[in-house]
């Protein structure tokens, strides 16, 4: 049996590959845990096959039953070094990273159902792009992730055209 953890990170990879992949855009896994887990690909129509126009986005997922709602925002204690890592990929790298956080039910028998007429996952995926400097915290480094910030096919093709305009680097 795979420990708990383990179980919440493959329901988050399947979460979001399946949004990424309703978007039209191309999931990517990544195999090495190098701070990424998936890139979002930007595949287009030529003449009649379709060509790979490389990574528009890429993304750190975390998932965790340990978040709360306070009004228009989730907070999420994030581990430091992992937060510490994404500031200096974003100082550091010409490719935007966002991190996922796909928040889960405290109740892990209320995380997904299945029935013949649907698989239904609960609850939902918010994304952010860490902004700011390395946290001297000990452990964690608190978050505040505002909550129109759901990751959803549209939410994804918002991102590509802001990507594209420079609103996000």
């Amino acid at each position: 049996m795979l420990p708990i953890q383990s179980i919440e990170e493959l329901i988050s990879v399947s979460y979001v590959s399946a949004i990424i992949a309703r978007s039209g855009f191309a999931p990517n896994a990544i195999s090495s845990d190098f701070g990424i887990d998936l890139e979002v690909r930007h595949i287009a129509n030529h003449g009649n096959k379709r060509i790979d126009l490389g990574t528009i986005l890429e993304l750190q997922l975390k998932a965790s039953v340990n978040w709360q709602l306070e009004g228009d925002c989730v907070v999420y204690d994030m581990d430091v070094d992992a937060y510490n890592r994404l500031v200096f990929r974003r100082e550091n790298s010409s490719r935007p990273c966002a991190l996922v956080l796909c928040c889960l039910p405290k109740d892990e028998t209320a995380w997904m159902h299945v029935c013949e007429d649907e698989l239904k996952i609960k609850k939902c995926c918010y994304y952010f792009f860490i902004n700011g400097v390395e946290s001297s915290n000990a452990s964690r480094k608190r978050l505040r992730i505002p909550r129109n910030q759901l990751l959803t096919p549209e939410s994804l093709h918002q991102l590509k055209d802001e990507l594209y305009m420079g609103e996000i680097s």
